[in-house]
């Protein structure tokens, strides 16, 4: 495994030189991809024997570095919206450990649904688990957000997989209508929730979304079968499950008839 751990730090100082080239670290199809790669690196299996505080003095310094490339926040302000004040007035207790953050953290306490064309501002919105305790409730949530949200932002959503449905809602890929998927990740260890990355789609990409419907759809027209965007939502039908889904796919798919 000692071939394997000096490869993988080689690959990762290969990627560090490149996001080090780069001239901004705004999300972009090429930095994502640099960033990507060096995660799945990172993650790659290495040897029992391999330790970070063995490795050289630049080596170090690179490590660093390169702690605080993949921390590039530092001058972010992040809006923080719960219906509870007294979960607000707690996160804010906690927050006011750390000067820096408490400044950049600001706090709403209303209704997501109440929260409109605010929406647009933010590049990024966190979705938290039990935002929306029933599959209609977090439906209405995730429509909402894509109503205001603008064009090309980002979405990430909790969710949970398996045995963990019993614990926390669960969001499918199909239930982000208007959202394009971009990755999902399931934890093995202790950590419960899943994790889904989605990026609000441009009018353009709506469109194009819509005419393949509509050519699935004249397509299937002879058999009866509805297009929808769900996968596999048919296999389900048989046991009534995914109505709610379905109910969604046909008033989409009256829109374009």
């Amino acid at each position: 495994m000692v071939c394997e751990d000096e490869a993988v730090i080689q690959k990762v100082c290969d990627l560090y030189a490149k996001i080090c080239a780069l001239e901004s670290l705004k999300p972009c199809s090429h930095v994502d991809s640099l960033f990507t790669e060096l995660v799945v690196t990172c993650i790659s299996p290495t040897s029992q024997h391999f330790q970070i505080s063995s490795l050289s003095t630049p080596l170090q310094q690179m490590r660093s570095n390169l702690i605080r490339l993949c921390a590039n926040l530092t001058s972010t302000t992040f809006h923080n919206y719960d219906l509870d004040p007294l979960a607000n007035s707690k996160a804010l207790k906690l927050v006011s450990l750390d000067p820096d953050l408490k400044a950049r953290m600001v706090f709403h306490t209303c209704d997501i649904l109440s929260v409109g064309d605010e929406l647009r501002k933010y590049e990024v919105v966190f979705l938290a688990a039990l935002v929306g305790m029933e599959k209609e409730e977090k439906l209405r949530v995730i429509e909402h957000l894509w109503e205001f949200m603008s064009e090309g932002a980002y979405l990430m959503v909790r969710s949970a997989n398996g045995g963990r449905a019993f614990l926390y809602p669960v969001v499918d890929d199909c239930d982000l209508v208007g959202f394009e998927v971009l990755s999902v990740f399931h934890p093995t260890d202790e950590v419960i929730n899943s994790v889904i990355i989605a990026r609000k789609k441009t009018r353009f990409e709506e469109n194009e979304d819509d005419h393949q419907l509509i050519s699935t759809m004249n397509n299937n027209s002879n058999n009866g079968v509805v297009a929808n965007k769900c996968c596999e939502i048919q296999s389900f039908n048989n046991n009534n499950h995914g109505g709610l889904i379905e109910e969604f796919a046909m008033e989409a798919a009256e829109q374009f008839t």
